[in-house]
């Protein structure tokens, strides 16, 4: 297995999660599964550009689907943003 990746929130992540209006414990409950898949597997989600890529997740609370987009190298997975999916994706 190749070594863990550091994750990286860069500030437009940081300011959606606060969106989300989650406390402390449950933002970073959220977060702890996309960071621990994507520290050792960057490639699971679905790559949408050249470098930027999209992993769907789950509201707490709620079962509406959250967009994380992030990018990575080598080293580092850098979490871009977090996005409430359209009602039409949380349809199909």
């Amino acid at each position: 297995m190749d070594r863990l990746r550091e994750i990286v929130k860069n500030p437009l992540f940081e300011q959606n999660l606060s969106d989300l209006e989650l406390d402390a414990i449950r933002a970073d409950e959220f977060t702890e599964g996309a960071e621990f898949v994507l520290s050792r597997n960057p490639e699971y989600g679905t790559k949408i550009t050249k470098d930027v890529w999209f992993l769907p997740m789950w509201r707490p609370g709620e079962g509406k689907n959250v967009n994380l987009y992030y990018t990575f190298d080598r080293d580092h997975v850098y979490f871009l943003a977090l996005t409430r999916a359209s009602d039409e994706v949380d349809e199909t």
